[in-house]
C-alpha cells in the first residue's frame, strides 16, 4: 500500500497562514450544509435531479450546493427546508416528521409538472 508522501513547500506555507480560524469555520459550515442536504437527499431517495426540479433550479446548481463551497442565500435555505422537510438553520421552527412522504412528493412533482406544461403550451399556443 502506497503511503501519502508529506509535501512541503514555501508557496503552500504562506496560504495556509492566511486560512484564518474565522475563514476555516465559514468552510466547515459550508460542508455541514452541504452534508445536511446530501444526507437528506439519500435518506428520501431523491436524486440531485429531481431535487433541482423541485427546487426550480438546474442541476448544474444543486451540484455547486452540495459541493460544500457554495454561499447561500437565506431565502434558498428556507426553500430547501420546504421542499426537504428538513431543518437547517437554527432561527427555523422544527417540523414533525410527516408520514406519507412518498404521498405528498408525488403530489407535489405532478402539480409541478403540470404547471411546466401548462406554462410551455401557453408560449406555443398550444390547446390542451
Amino acid at each position: 500500500m502506497n503511503k501519502a508522501r508529506k509535501y512541503d513547500s514555501p508557496i503552500l506555507r504562506r496560504v495556509s497562514e492566511r486560512i484564518t480560524p474565522e475563514l476555516s469555520e465559514q468552510n466547515d459550515r459550508r460542508m455541514g450544509l452541504a452534508v445536511k442536504i446530501a444526507e437528506s437527499l439519500r435518506l428520501k431517495g431523491i436524486t440531485n435531479q429531481e431535487f433541482a426540479f423541485m427546487m426550480g433550479k438546474k442541476p448544474s446548481e444543486v451540484t455547486r450546493w452540495l459541493s460544500g463551497t457554495h454561499n447561500f442565500t437565506t431565502e434558498t435555505l428556507w426553500q430547501i427546508e420546504r421542499v426537504l422537510k428538513i431543518q437547517l438553520l437554527t432561527s427555523s421552527p422544527v417540523e414533525e416528521k410527516m408520514i406519507g412522504q412518498e404521498e405528498e412528493l408525488t403530489d407535489f412533482i405532478t402539480q409541478e409538472v403540470h404547471k411546466a406544461i401548462l406554462k410551455f403550451m401557453s408560449r406555443r399556443k398550444l390547446v390542451v
